[in-house]
């Protein structure tokens, strides 16, 4: 009887008490930033993200996704665009990351290993947060959970000036996609 209480406890606990996940730095995480400009498009990218998911029972019950992305570690593949970026534009001495704080408001079950969800949440950059819905993906291999997500912001709600080079100008409108593999602690 004992054996049985014991068990029954452990499965209880298993899906009552909260589950927490964290950012696996052991796989390829990757934030990236999609801008368009005058002449030419290109991208950024950093793998520096920290961050964790608590949920308790399922995905979508007091649900909280925490992320920080290192803003000086972004990388245009160009030197001289790196440190214009970070320095006029971004500020990343003064404004080192970006933080997304949010809550998973719907998770429709694909299969067995895919979902298909909604994050409720505010994206605080450059000292600014604005309030975001992104929809996007999360996928559970077991231990390990992947989320995909893409959405797009505007430079000029976080007071971030157009970047522009002579007559090359950016596009104020930003495409992000995320790739983050979260394991269980």
């Amino acid at each position: 009887m004992s054996k049985f209480i014991a068990y029954l406890f452990l499965f209880y606990s298993f899906y009552v008490f909260p589950q927490t996940i964290i950012v696996s730095p052991q796989q390829s995480n990757s934030v990236k930033f999609l801008a368009k400009s005058t002449f030419t498009d290109f991208e950024g990218t950093t793998s520096a993200i920290e961050g964790n998911i608590t949920w308790d029972s399922s995905l979508t019950n007091k649900s909280e996704i925490n992320l920080k992305v290192y803003l000086d570690s972004l990388d245009t593949g160009i030197g001289l665009r790196n440190s214009h970026m970070r320095d006029k534009y971004l500020e990343t001495k003064k404004y080192p990351t970006a933080d997304f704080t949010g809550k998973i408001i719907s998770a429709d079950k694909i299969s067995n290993l895919e979902s298909d969800v909604v994050v409720e949440g505010s994206l605080k950059i450059h000292g600014i947060k604005k309030s975001y819905k992104i929809r996007g993906k999360i996928f559970n291999y077991g231990k390990l959970y992947k989320i995909e997500a893409g959405f797009k912001i505007n430079l000029e709600d976080f007071k971030i000036d157009q970047p522009a080079f002579l007559f090359n100008k950016v596009d104020n409108e930003i495409g992000i996609e995320l790739v983050v593999y979260f394991i269980r602690k």
